[in-house]
């Protein structure tokens, strides 16, 4: 993990990101039919979570939208660039262990914005652009 920064916030130390894109789903019968005939999507959303160490802490919930920029390295040196459009942080949480230290701050962020596109780069969620 090289970074993680929203907008012009840069989190110190990042250990971990996740993101979750889900999507919810209306199933239709056909009649005398128990599987579904149609499944149309109706919302999609995104979620990503971030742990880091050190100050600045979390930001307030409701940040104004902002891209969230994840820079890790690979296995080859090189560094992988993920954007994660429109995001606005909706909470964080301070968790600290003392039998597994050091602290860690989260921070939750949501996506905000029109999400008329799939928006998933790769099947496996590596490049994610949501425009």
């Amino acid at each position: 993990m090289v970074s993680v920064v929203h907008g012009a916030v840069a989190y110190g130390v990042a250990v971990a990101v996740s993101y979750e894109l889900t999507v919810q789903d209306i199933v239709v019968r056909g009649e005398g039919v128990v599987g579904p005939t149609c499944r149309a999507i109706v919302a999609k959303d995104l979620v990503a979570v971030c742990s880091f160490l050190t100050q600045p802490g979390p930001q307030n919930s409701d940040v104004t939208k902002a891209d969230l920029v994840i820079t890790t390295t690979m296995g080859n040196g090189g560094q992988k660039v993920t954007t994660l459009n429109d995001m606005t942080t909706r909470g964080f949480a301070y968790e600290f262990n003392r039998d597994a230290p050091p602290a860690l701050y989260r921070q939750t962020f949501v996506h905000t914005g029109s999400m008329s596109v799939n928006g998933v780069g790769t099947a496996d969620l590596t490049n994610v652009v949501i425009a």
